[in-house]
């Protein structure tokens, strides 16, 4: 009998949670709706900081001082009332060092660039060249995005995809060229060096 009593308890608990995460009364009876969080700018970055944080056992003071901020600055950021792409370079740079991730990949966590700054030209033209190859390719022809599919992703999973192929693509070039022809082999890898430099 108590063990049913207690399961009641429990399941009136969990609906009284139900109904008040979703609506909160005043003293007068009226009800308040609580509100979705909003997507904020950057906030990669933030739950970054605020995992490295938990990680390190270190408190938000901690972390104002790394940045070079006061406090209550840093509490804005951290809850979405400042954005914390309006930080300058050299206060990511001090992020990047806490996180130990390279600065560039801080600004990008912190929406400071987007995938379009890391291409000449047009994004959009370079990947659908791409991936009108990849759906060319025999090996990947199945495994290929249909157009309608392409069309719903988002523009940094389109890029990991291109990316992904191109990686794969330059190494089969390369193990074709190493069988069949050792200079072409060679002459491919001195170039893909120059294109991108490790």
């Amino acid at each position: 009998m108590a063990q049913s009593e207690k399961q009641r308890e429990n399941t009136m608990q969990r609906d009284y949670q139900k109904v008040t995460a979703h609506a909160i009364e005043d003293k007068n009876g009226a009800e308040n709706k609580v509100k979705k969080p909003k997507k904020v700018p950057g906030y990669r970055l933030i739950n970054r900081i605020k995992s490295r944080s938990i990680e390190l056992g270190v408190q938000d003071r901690y972390i104002a001082d790394v940045i070079g901020v006061t406090p209550i600055y840093w509490y804005s950021i951290a809850n979405g009332h400042r954005k914390i792409s309006a930080l300058s370079k050299d206060k990511l740079e001090k992020i990047a060092k806490f996180l130990n991730i390279p600065t560039v990949q801080a600004m990008s966590l912190a929406d400071v660039l987007s995938h379009e700054d890391f291409f000449l030209g047009s994004l959009e033209e370079q990947l659908n060249v791409s991936i009108e190859q990849m759906r060319n390719d025999p090996a990947w022809m199945n495994w290929a995005p249909t157009t309608e599919e392409w069309d719903q992703l988002s523009i940094g999973t389109r890029t990991g995809i291109v990316m992904l192929y191109e990686t794969v693509f330059q190494k089969m070039l390369l193990r074709r060229a190493e069988i069949e022809n050792p200079q072409l082999k060679e002459a491919m890898q001195n170039f893909f060096n120059k294109v991108s430099p490790e």
